[in-house]
Formats: structure tokens, sequence, C-alpha cells
């Protein structure tokens, strides 16, 4: 290889050392959204008006984000697989975290009634990222999602440079306030693979209750159909064509009597839509396994870490290797691309070998400390909420019931 490419190599090995540690500088030390602002301040966000957009291959839907919060009013419109692209972010940036679930991305075209469920499904995704401050108020979500004009916002925030692995641990500290970071305790693992386990045993209950809540959805659906058919046309009918003869006043009749005012509303009542319980139980299950399958997720972005950790090792066994060789005297293939001498060489790489295991350590700190903030941070909270979440399903699932026996009862007197 000649001697001009060489110098071109060590250029471009430069300049991208000088591009990244410029990069990492520039994210670890951006100001904190969130120390900005007063994180008490009620937030009000919604996602409404889906507008359709483009022709063709380029044809899309926008959803409207309209809202208020600390850094003011907001009102902007995002496509659904910007949601996704956010939330890829939000998944990487915050390992071992429960990241709020939003629907699957739908294949073929869309309806009316998939972008009405998108709608309801995303205001669901805005409202429980209201309730975790620290990934609301984030420079991804607060500043650039909600308040962007930049026209390929999946550009701008795939673009952001990932945070060094020291402002990561000290973020969490100042978040969660784990402040001792230690190797976890047995019970801690422990009560890690009992929630992971339950939570996979639980996704099969879930899809079995699904099954068997849209199978009776779907009967009582038949026979509320085979109901108002009877009601509405088939005993009106009847007393046309067979009773009106029989009786001397129309009055004496129910179906077909002008004054029968409460039968009237009640079969009216029975042409509209009405939502069952059992169709709610299968919307609330849905919810449920979405919610189950986004905490899964926090164990293996855990797990991630302990990869990232892996091929940092990697890259320290290869630069111990090329220590080695080097001190042997024997040639290296990036000491053929270089003009320093052996010792030079010997010393470039032990700095090396120390920063390198200087980022050994801090993965091993880091994994530590997500393990710790998930056990006793994040598994408690998600098991409080759920509590709270069951609790209301059981009530509204009581209501809607008692409302159905009333409808009931006021039909038979």
């Amino acid at each position: 290889m000649s001697q001009e490419n060489i110098e071109q190599f060590q250029q471009e090995e430069q300049q991208q050392e000088e591009q990244q540690d410029t990069a990492q500088i520039t994210q670890d030390e951006k100001p904190k959204l969130e120390d900005q602002v007063d994180q008490n301040l009620p937030i009000f966000i919604q996602v409404s008006d889906p507008i359709e957009k483009g022709s063709g291959m380029q044809k899309h839907v926008v959803y409207a984000i309209k809202g208020r919060d600390a850094l003011g009013e907001f009102e902007i419109y995002r496509r659904f697989n910007e949601f996704y692209v956010l939330r890829d972010v939000l998944l990487a940036n915050w390992p071992g975290q429960y990241i709020p679930p939003i629907p699957e991305k739908q294949i073929g075209s869309m309806t009316i009634e998939t972008t009405n469920e998108r709608v309801r499904l995303l205001n669901i995704f805005c409202m429980k990222m209201t309730q975790i401050k620290h990934l609301y108020y984030t420079d991804e979500f607060a500043n650039i999602f909600l308040r962007s004009g930049n026209v390929d916002i999946s550009k701008q925030l795939q673009a952001l440079s990932k945070p060094s692995v020291q402002f990561q641990i000290d973020n969490y500290k100042r978040v969660f306030e784990i402040y001792d970071i230690k190797e976890p305790p047995l019970e801690c693992i422990q009560k890690m693979n009992a929630v992971q386990s339950f939570l996979k045993k639980s996704q099969g209950l879930l899809n079995r209750l699904y099954d068997q809540a849209k199978s009776l959805s779907s009967a009582r659906k038949t026979l509320r159909e085979q109901q108002s058919l009877v009601l509405n046309a088939i005993l009106p009918e009847y007393e046309r064509l067979v009773l009106t003869d029989c009786v001397e006043n129309n009055k004496k009749l129910i179906f077909t009597n002008p004054n029968n005012q409460e039968l009237s509303q009640y079969l009216q009542q029975l042409k509209e839509v009405q939502v069952s319980p059992l169709d709610k139980l299968q919307d609330l299950i849905t919810t449920e396994q979405r919610d189950l399958e986004a905490f899964l997720q926090a164990f293996i972005t855990r797990d991630n870490i302990l990869g990232q950790k892996q091929k940092v090792e990697s890259k320290l066994r290869d630069e111990q290797e090329e220590l080695s060789r080097v001190m042997a005297g024997k040639p290296t293939l990036k000491g053929a691309f270089s003009k320093l001498s052996l010792e030079e060489q010997k010393q470039k790489l032990e700095m090396s070998l120390q920063d390198i295991q200087k980022e050994v350590d801090l993965y091993k700190l880091f994994y530590q400390q997500v393990t710790l903030v998930l056990t006793y941070k994040q598994i408690d909270k998600f098991k409080r909420d759920k509590h709270e979440s069951y609790k209301r399903i059981i009530g509204d699932m009581a209501k809607l019931e008692m409302e159905k026996v009333e409808c009931c009862r006021s039909t038979i007197k």
C-alpha cells in the first residue's frame, strides 16, 4: 500500500473519532429538559382529526396532536410511523424501562374503523406518557415529537446521538434516586425471573380469555339482532296483518299502538348500536396484552446492555492481542498503517486498553443499576398500576351489566 493511502486511512480514522466525540459531548452536555420545567403543572394532550394525505403509494394518514404542558401549548400533525420511530428511540435510550405500547402496523388499505381505533389507542399512549414525567419531558418527546416543524421528524429522531453510558448512569441516578449501585442480590434476580414467568403465562391466559370473550360477544350480537328482528319487524307485521281486524281499537294493540311511547323508545334503542360488556372486555383484554408485551420489552432492553458489554469485551481482547504482538516485535495490521515506533504503538495501545476497560466497567455498572431500577422501581409500579387498572375494569364491567339488566327489567314491565 502506498504512503498516500496510508495517510488517507489515518486521516479518515482520526476524523471519525473526532465526529463521535463531538456528537457524544453535544448529547451529554445538553441541559436536561425536565430540570427546566415545573413537572407538577397539569398536562393535557389529545390525538384527534385523522386526515388522509397524498395519493397512490404516497397516501397516508396524519393525526392531530394538541395540548398544553409546562412548556406551553402545542399543535402538530404526526404520521403513525413517526410514533413507532419515537418509541424505538425511547426504548434505546431508556433500557429496562416500561415504554407505553402503540398499536400494531396495519398492512393493506385503511378503513374508517381502523383509523378511529388508532386514534383511541394513540390517545392511550399519550395519556400514559403524561404519567411518566421523565419520559414525557425528554427532548425526543416534548421538544421534537410534539413541537418540531421538521418535515422528516423520523430522520430527526434517528439522527440524535446515543447518550454515553456514563451519562445514562448519572441520568438514572437522578431520576430513580438509586445511588448505591452494587451487584443485585439473589432475591432481586429471583423476583425478576418470577415476574417474567408470570407475565408470559398471563399472555397465554389473556389470549384464551380474548377468544372466549370474542365468541360470546359474537353470540350475544346474533341474539340481539334476532331480538331486534322479532320486535321491530315480525311482531309488528303480525299485528298489522292478523290482529288489527280482531280488535275494535288500535290502542289495545302493542306494537302498532301510537300511544305506546315506552315501547317505541325501547325498540329505537335496539336499532341503535350498543356497546356490549363483552365488546368492552375484548377491548380491555387487547389493551392488557399490549401492556404486558411492552413491560416484557423492558427485560429485553436490559439484556441488550449485556450484549453491548460483550462487544466491548471482544474489542478489549483484540487490543490485548495487538499489544502482545507489538511487545513481541511481531508485525500487526494496524502497525502497517502507522508511522509510530513500536514503543509509541505500545503506549497508544496501553492507553486504549485503559479506556476500553473503563467502558467495560461502565457497562457492568449500568447493567447492575438498570437491574436494581427494574426490580425495585419498575416492577412494583407496574403492579400498582395493574391493580388500579383491574379495579376500574371490574367497575366498568359491573356498571355495563347493571345497565343491561335494568334495561331488560324495564322491557318486562
